[in-house]
C-alpha cells in the first residue's frame, strides 16, 4: 500500500514539475442579467491532453466536490488558453468578451458558480487536486478571496497549486464589476476591465504591481448623526519593495481594522515582496454637513503604479421623516360575517418634532393592537424623535352592505412629507347554495401552452346539472389545501339550467365567464385540486393525480366524459380524457361547449334489446315521461340532444321524469342501474 502511494505521487510530482499540467488562471462572476458570463480561464502548459482532466465544483457551504465536467473535448493543447462557460453566459460572452469569438470553450453547468464557490480540476486516474479557486469545504462570503461580480486573476509564475493558495492570486475584491461592461450600458467591455484575458504567463513578473478593488458608494448619514457605517475595497501586491500605503480623500477614513483604527492613510508592510489581498475599511468621517461627496483613495509603493478607488457617500439633512414598511392584500368579507381579518404595516421614524397620525379611509379602521382598539385614527408618540418599529393593524368596519370600498390610509407628522396606502375591500353577498352535485367540474385545462407560461391560459369549466339556473355568487374556488390558492365569486355568474360557464385566469385568450384576480388560482400540472365550495359545504371537487389514473396533458385540457355528468364520477380519473378540439390559440379544449367525448353517444347504440327499462309515453307530450325498472333501486338518467349536448342529469328515486323544458324534437336518454345501461331514443311532442 506504501509503494502505491508513493507511486501515485510521484506521478502527480512529474507531471507539475516539468510542465504538461492545466492551471486555473482567471474566473469571471459577471454582473450582466442572470449574473453572466461565467467564465474560467485554464492555461495549458506545455502540451496537455484534457482527456486526462476534470473540473468539478463545490457550491454554497457544500463540502463535496461534484458536478463533475469531462474536459476531453478540449483535446490536446499546447502552451495555450481554453475556456469553460455556461449555457446562459453565451451572449453576454460574445458582447463582454470579443476576443473569445473564435476561441477553445466548453459549455457546463459545473461553471453554474458564484463568487462564493469554488472550483477544481482534478486528475481523472487518481482524483488528485491539479488546481484550484477557492478554500475547501469554505461559504466564500465575506472571505477576501469572494470575487462575486468580480474576478480574479492568477499571478504570473505561479500555479498550479494542489489546494487553493490565496496569495497566488489577484482579487479585486467583490462587486468590482458593479453596473458596468457594455451590457449595462458601459463603454468598457469586461475583457477590458480586468485588464485583457489570456495574459497570464509562466514567468514570474519582477515588477512592483498594486492590485485594487472595485468603486465603494452607497455610504451615508444624517446631518450630526455621523460617522457613516463601513464599507470595503481591497488591494494586494506583489514585487513590493517598500511598504504599500492607501491615502483616504478629503472627508472619508480608512482603516486596516472594523471599528476602529480610522484614518486619513494606512501602510502595509509587505512579506517577501508580497502584501495578500487585505481588507481595507472606509467610511465617511463624522461632522459633515448636507451634501454628495465623492473622492479617490490612493494605493501606492515605491516602484509601483499607483492604483486607486473611486468613493462616494451622502450626508443627508436631519428633517423630520418616517418610513413605512409592508404591503396590505385586498380585504373581504360577506355581509354578516364583519368585520374583515386584519392586516398589517410597519412605521418607523426619525428627527420627529410630534406624533406620527395614522387615518383611516371610511370604511376602513385602523389599530396598534391586534384585535382590539380598532378607529378611525390611532397616533404614535416619538421618543427623543424617533420612532423604532411599531405594527399598525388595518380591517375592513362592521355592517357594510354588498359592494366593493376603496380609499387610502394617510400616515402623518409635523415636517415631514405624508405617506399614503391604498386600501381595497370587498364586501359580498350572503351566499345562496345548491345541493351537493348541482355544479360539478367537467373541463381543467391545467397546462396549457399557447398563451405562454403557466398560468396564463388556465381555465376550467363548471356544469350546471339541474333544471333550473343558479347563481353561483359568493360561492369559493379553491385548491385542496384551502390555502395557497383562494378567490371568493365577487358578482352575480349565474350557470343556465343544463348549461355551461367558463372561469379562468385573466391572461390567457379563451373568452371567460369569469376572470378570477390574475394569480388567486394556480392549477397545477402535477397533483393538485380545484374545490367548489359554498358556506363551507363542498359542492364538488377534482383532484388529479400527475397521470396516475387522471391524464396528464400538455395544450390540452383534461375532459370529463358526458356519459359521467355527476360528482360522483369525476372523482375518478378513468372517467376523464384528454381533448382533441383546437381553439383559440391553438390548444385543443371545448370550453363552454359539450365535451370531445360527446361523440362516445351514437345512434348505433340506441333501442338495445332489454327488459330492464321502460319508458312510456314515448313520443310525449304530457311533459312527462314514466321509467319503469325491474329493481327498486333509483336510476341514473342523462339526456342528451342530438348535438350531444346534456340537457338532463338527474338520479330518479321513483318512475315520473319531467321533460316539461325540452323543445320539440328528438333527445337522446341514457338510463343506469346496478351497473346495467341502456340508451333509447327519447321523441318530446
Amino acid at each position: 500500500m506504501k509503494k502505491k502511494y508513493l507511486l501515485f505521487f510521484m506521478a502527480v510530482y512529474a507531471i507539475t514539475s516539468f510542465g504538461q499540467v492545466p492551471i486555473i488562471t482567471t474566473i469571471v462572476d459577471g454582473d450582466c442579467s442572470g449574473g453572466n458570463p461565467k467564465l474560467l480561464e485554464i492555461y495549458a502548459d506545455g502540451m496537455v491532453d484534457f482527456s486526462l482532466y476534470s473540473l468539478e465544483n463545490q457550491i454554497n457551504a457544500g463540502t463535496t466536490f461534484g458536478n463533475t465536467q469531462d474536459l476531453s473535448g478540449f483535446g490536446i493543447v499546447t502552451d495555450g488558453f481554453v475556456y469553460v462557460t455556461t449555457a446562459g453566459s453565451a451572449a453576454s460572452i460574445s458582447t463582454e468578451f470579443p476576443s473569445l469569438v473564435s476561441a477553445n470553450i466548453i459549455t457546463s453547468g459545473t461553471m453554474n458558480v458564484n463568487g462564493n464557490d469554488r472550483v477544481k480540476i482534478i486528475l481523472n486516474s487518481s482524483g488528485a487536486t491539479v488546481d484550484q479557486y477557492g478554500v475547501d469545504d469554505t461559504d466564500g462570503t465575506g472571505t477576501t478571496w469572494e470575487n462575486a461580480d468580480s474576478y480574479a486573476k492568477r499571478v504570473d509564475g505561479t500555479g498550479p497549486d494542489a489546494g487553493f493558495t490565496e496569495v497566488n492570486w489577484t482579487i479585486p475584491g467583490v462587486r468590482s464589476l458593479n453596473n458596468l461592461g457594455t451590457c449595462q450600458g458601459g463603454t468598457d467591455t469586461f475583457e477590458t476591465l480586468i485588464s485583457g484575458i489570456g495574459t497570464y504567463s509562466t514567468t514570474a513578473s519582477t515588477t512592483p504591481t498594486i492590485n485594487v478593488g472595485g468603486a465603494v458608494s452607497g455610504l451615508d448619514y444624517f446631518e450630526a448623526n455621523g460617522p457613516s457605517t463601513e464599507d470595503t475595497f481591497t488591494v494586494s501586491g506583489t514585487n513590493l519593495t517598500a511598504d504599500l500605503t492607501v491615502a483616504a480623500p478629503m472627508n472619508f477614513e480608512i482603516s486596516l481594522t472594523t471599528g476602529t483604527g480610522f484614518g486619513s492613510s494606512a501602510a502595509i508592510t509587505p512579506t517577501t515582496g508580497t502584501v495578500a489581498t487585505t481588507t481595507v475599511f472606509v467610511r465617511l468621517v463624522t461632522g459633515l454637513t448636507s451634501n454628495s461627496y465623492m473622492g479617490d483613495a490612493t494605493a501606492s509603493s515605491a516602484g509601483a503604479t499607483n492604483q486607486t478607488v473611486p468613493l462616494s457617500g451622502t450626508v443627508s439633512p436631519a428633517d423630520p421623516q418616517f418610513t413605512i414598511n409592508g404591503f396590505i392584500d385586498d380585504f373581504t368579507y360577506f355581509e354578516g360575517a364583519d368585520p374583515s381579518a386584519e392586516d398589517s404595516f410597519n412605521v418607523e421614524g426619525l428627527f420627529l418634532t410630534d406624533d406620527i397620525t395614522i387615518t383611516a379611509p371610511a370604511n376602513f379602521e385602523v389599530s396598534l393592537t391586534s384585535g382590539t382598539g380598532f378607529g378611525s385614527s390611532v397616533a404614535i408618540t416619538p421618543n427623543m424623535g424617533t420612532v423604532n418599529s411599531i405594527e399598525v393593524f388595518v380591517r375592513m368596519i362592521s355592517g357594510l352592505t354588498a359592494n366593493t370600498y376603496a380609499g387610502d390610509i394617510t400616515i402623518s407628522s409635523a415636517g415631514a412629507i405624508d405617506q399614503t396606502i391604498g386600501l381595497t375591500g370587498t364586501v359580498s353577498p350572503i351566499a345562496v347554495c345548491a345541493n351537493v352535485g348541482d355544479i360539478i367540474i367537467t373541463e381543467i385545462m391545467q397546462n396549457p401552452v399557447s398563451d405562454g407560461d403557466d398560468p396564463n391560459g388556465e381555465y376550467f369549466e363548471l356544469y350546471n346539472t339541474t333544471a333550473s339556473p343558479i347563481d353561483i355568487a359568493s360561492w369559493t374556488i379553491k385548491d385542496d389545501d384551502g390555502i395557497n390558492d383562494l378567490h371568493v365569486i365577487a358578482n352575480s355568474l349565474i350557470i343556465p339550467a343544463n348549461g355551461y360557464i367558463v372561469i379562468g385566469d385573466p391572461n390567457g385568450s379563451i373568452t371567460l365567464d369569469y376572470a378570477y384576480s390574475a394569480r388567486d388560482i394556480f392549477l397545477g400540472n402535477g397533483t393538485d385540486g380545484l374545490i367548489i365550495e359554498c358556506n363551507s359545504t363542498v359542492i364538488d371537487q377534482v383532484i388529479w393525480d400527475n397521470g396516475a389514473t387522471f391524464p396528464d396533458p400538455t395544450g390540452a385540457s383534461m375532459e370529463l366524459s358526458v356519459n359521467d355528468l355527476n360528482s360522483i364520477a369525476n372523482d375518478d380519473g378513468a372517467n376523464w380524457t384528454e381533448a382533441i378540439t383546437a381553439f383559440g390559440s391553438g390548444d385543443l379544449g371545448t370550453p363552454g361547449d359539450v365535451n370531445d367525448n360527446a361523440s362516445t353517444l351514437s345512434v348505433d347504440s340506441f333501442d338495445q334489446p332489454t327488459d330492464n327499462f321502460a319508458i312510456s309515453p314515448n313520443p310525449t307530450n304530457t311533459g312527462f315521461v314514466n321509467i319503469t325498472t325491474k329493481s327498486s333501486t333509483s336510476v341514473n338518467i342523462s339526456v342528451f340532444d342530438l348535438l350531444g349536448k346534456q340537457v338532463i342529469s338527474k338520479t330518479l328515486s321513483d318512475t315520473r321524469l319531467n321533460v316539461s323544458y325540452l323543445n320539440t324534437g328528438i333527445y337522446i336518454i341514457r338510463l343506469d342501474q346496478n351497473g346495467t345501461s341502456i340508451t333509447k331514443k327519447l321523441v318530446i311532442e
